[in-house]
Parts: C-alpha cells; sequence; structure tokens
C-alpha cells in the first residue's frame, strides 16, 4: 500500500469518518470531521518530518515519487 500513497492509515481514517459522516450526519460529525482531518494531515507532516532526520535523501526520493494521500491511479507502483 505504501508503494501508492504515503499514509494509508490516515487515509482510511478519513474514509472511515467520510462513512460516518454519510450514515449518521449530526452536527457534532460535521465539526469533527474537518478537525479530525486537519489534524491528520498536521500529524502526517510532523511524523515526515521525523522520518526525513533518520532516513534523509532517501525519503526525500520517495516522498517526490509517492502522493502523501491521493493515490495516482493512471500508473502501477514504482520499482
Amino acid at each position: 500500500m505504501h508503494a501508492f500513497v504515503r499514509h494509508p492509515q490516515y487515509l482510511a481514517f478519513i474514509l472511515i469518518m467520510i462513512g460516518f459522516l454519510i450514515q449518521w450526519p449530526t452536527i457534532l460529525t460535521l465539526i469533527m470531521f474537518p478537525l479530525l482531518v486537519w489534524r491528520y494531515i498536521v500529524l502526517a507532516k510532523e511524523e515526515e518530518a521525523d522520518v526525513k532526520k533518520i532516513f534523509g535523501k532517501t525519503i526525500e526520493e520517495y516522498a517526490a515519487r509517492t502522493p502523501a494521500f491521493f493515490p495516482k491511479f493512471s500508473r502501477g507502483p514504482e520499482k
């Protein structure tokens, strides 16, 4: 999965939250959805900064060819 997106776990959380929003559209879910999406994006950026300190150029090359959240279906995984 990491060949298609850098943060599949956060993508899955966001998709689950969209499902909750569709299934149970309340004021609370409408308020919490954008806040949680924003927090997951911030968390992903923080984690990437930590990983860059460890792996440096290797992770930068991976990040340059792999989208963070939305996969590009026009091509297969890079090898």
